[in-house]
């Protein structure tokens, strides 16, 4: 009664304690004889899981804050009494502090640990045992894949990209396409040395235009010369219409920068994004070009030092649809794009990617995890 009456007015709060006590000395202590506010008693069982915790720290003084950790329970009690008699919806519960649990203990935790050689590997036969990739893109005949290489704008192009196996020395830094596996070089590479990655090409565009004309005109080139609408700001169709501008900017990054490996020109290359510019049909060319222009100067720049190999990192963007955020803000179930259009829209892009000649695959700046997941699936 005496630990209990500091908190008086609340009777919830009081006879949560007297149940506590009265178990514990009954049950543990011998106490045999008790006098009780039967009415108002409340059951040990009966007790919230909180406010159980709550009162044991309090009886047993098992905490420094037990006191202060009641007495905001008293007020949201106490704050709960006058919102009923005024009709009006509780206040939010204190959310307490956080109950301590023993960790879960699962089959894998009893195998001992041992240092990563190498970032985890995906699923398949090939990643598991390091299969080299082929680079030879021509033998990929899936349906999917010949539908997308039969509607595409260019035709009978380079898919091949595989090396004369003694065109460089066996051992790292060295590297040949087709019979090197490019996942040992890249955790050779990153555990050994600095490795540079670039490839921003909107700003490398912009900084571009400032020093040079780069106008509708030039956006449209020979090849959209009568195009039906304004394409200036479409950056991709420059590796179409100005490839030795992205082959500049490519350079640029291979051999002053220093990058080990360079990002396509084809963020937006998605037959979702080029609908802006009503270029739905060049997607797959888009990609193709994009990733070949760069493999042909990774080529060049990996040529005059093999000791230091070049690789092509696939750029795949967002898109500028979410597939998890609503376009309206009056409807939130609504969507302007289903997962499956962009598994679609994203496994053409990555056809086009490496019939072009690409190392690597990046999915890159994601504001939507559902995009990425698309994304993902598509690879």
């Amino acid at each position: 009664s005496n630990l209990s009456f500091g908190f008086r007015g609340v009777m919830k709060i009081r006879e949560s304690i007297h149940s506590v006590f009265l178990h514990h000395a009954i049950t543990e202590s011998g106490m045999d004889v008790g006098i009780v506010n039967a009415k108002e008693m409340i059951g040990f069982d009966e007790l919230e899981p909180d406010m159980l915790t709550l009162c044991d720290n309090l009886v047993f003084n098992k905490t420094p804050d037990a006191t202060d950790d009641m007495l905001e329970r008293t007020a949201y009690e106490r704050a709960c009494i006058e919102a009923k008699k005024k009709g009006q919806p509780p206040p939010r519960k204190p959310r307490g502090k956080m109950p301590k649990r023993p960790k879960v203990q699962f089959a894998y935790d009893s195998i001992p640990p041992k240092p990563a050689a190498e970032p985890p590997l995906p699923s398949s036969e090939a990643a598991q045992n390091h299969v080299p990739n082929p680079y030879v893109n021509s033998k990929l005949t899936h349906e999917k894949i010949a539908a997308i290489r039969a509607k595409a704008t260019v035709k009978d192009v380079n898919v091949d990209y595989s090396q004369p196996s003694d065109i460089y020395p066996e051992s790292f830094p060295h590297f040949v396409r087709g019979r090197d596996s490019l996942r040992e070089y890249i955790t050779s590479l990153f555990t050994s040395q600095l490795a540079i990655y670039d490839g921003a090409m909107g700003t490398m565009i912009q900084n571009y235009s400032k020093r040079n004309k780069l106008e509708e005109e030039e956006y449209r080139g020979e090849k959209f010369k009568e195009w039906g609408c304004h394409v200036k700001g479409n950056n991709d169709m420059l590796s179409i219409t100005q490839p030795q501008i992205i082959q500049g900017i490519y350079r640029e990054y291979l051999e002053v920068g220093g990058s080990n490996m360079i990002g396509t020109n084809t963020f937006s290359s998605t037959t979702i994004a080029m609908a802006d510019y009503e270029m739905e049909d060049y997607a797959y060319e888009l990609n193709y070009e994009g990733a070949r222009l760069a493999r042909e100067v990774c080529d060049e720049v990996t040529g005059k030092d093999p000791t230091k190999p070049r690789f092509v990192v696939g750029a795949i963007g967002p898109t500028n649809r979410t597939g998890s955020i609503s376009p309206s803000v009056e409807d939130p179930s609504a969507r302007n794009v289903t997962f499956d259009e962009l598994v679609e829209t994203y496994f053409e892009q990555i056809v086009g990617l490496v019939d072009g000649g690409s190392d690597i695959l990046m999915v890159e700046t994601i504001f939507d995890t559902l995009n990425a997941k698309a994304a993902l699936y598509a690879i």
